[in-house]
């Protein structure tokens, strides 16, 4: 299955990077995060449970510092008079910032230009798991592959249904940001630029996430776009030829 990996997708897409399947979860995060109380009276108690003590209350708009949520995301851990205690997390409203997407944009289906020829990639519309995005890989030369991409705040990963999957990237994206390739003698992938604009047949794109492996692949990321070229060594491999909305007929 490693060895079909390598076909279909790492030698195509130039994603290498082999971990067991089962994608990390949304993470409970250990990062603070600033929410406003929107119950009128909220009340904030020593421990996570309704019948732990309460020791005061919040009224509606104040503002808190989130330090962490509880494993249910019931309750979310706060400082209340400098010491830890817990309100109901569904009476916050958190501040969120909007992280640029480079999933595979799946009312598209993508052609691109590589050594071996030319490839599609075609979303089913279907999903896997309920985080894993269905997609097909489709060229003359070989018969149509399944895979799956997916994206959460750890990162984006592309593999098969019960094999494996790969890191494309690693989130936070940031440059100098790495992580261990996954498989004997490749080293790591790190990011060395968000801000580069990569011209290709189907238009340009600025500030891409370029994406270097120790072994000298590197992919190129656009936002809300996805996978637009790939070289080795500094040759181009891969490169977006053109992006269409997908029709019925797919």
């Amino acid at each position: 299955m490693k060895s079909l990996l390598k076909l279909t997708i790492l030698l195509s897409l130039l994603v290498g990077i082999f971990l067991p399947f089962n994608i990390p979860a949304q993470a409970v995060t250990k990062s603070k995060s600033t929410a406003t109380v929107t119950a009128s009276i909220l009340n904030v108690r020593e421990k996570p449970s309704l019948s732990a003590k309460k020791i005061g209350s919040l009224k509606k708009g104040t503002e808190v510092t989130v330090y962490s949520k509880t494993k249910s995301q019931k309750w979310s851990e706060i400082r209340y008079k400098s010491k830890k205690a817990y309100v109901y997390t569904k009476y916050l409203k958190f501040k969120t910032s909007k992280r640029a997407s480079y999933l595979l944009d799946k009312t598209k289906v993508y052609t691109y230009t590589s050594k071996d020829g030319t490839y599609q990639l075609i979303p089913t519309g279907k999903k896997y798991n309920q985080t894993w995005d269905k997609w097909y890989y489709s060229s003359k030369s070989t018969e149509k592959q399944l895979f799956i991409v997916s994206e959460n705040s750890i990162g984006l990963y592309t593999g098969y249904i019960d094999s494996e999957y790969y890191i494309d990237i690693k989130y936070p994206a940031k440059v100098g940001q790495s992580w261990d390739v996954g498989y004997e003698g490749e080293g790591k992938a790190r990011i060395i630029s968000i801000t580069k604009t990569v011209k290709t047949p189907a238009g340009n794109f600025k500030n891409c996430i370029i994406v270097k492996e120790d072994s000298g692949y590197t992919t190129y990321f656009a936002k809300n776009i996805g996978l637009v070229k790939a070289t080795n060594n500094g040759k181009t491999v891969t490169i977006l030829k053109s992006l269409k909305k997908k029709s019925p007929a797919n």
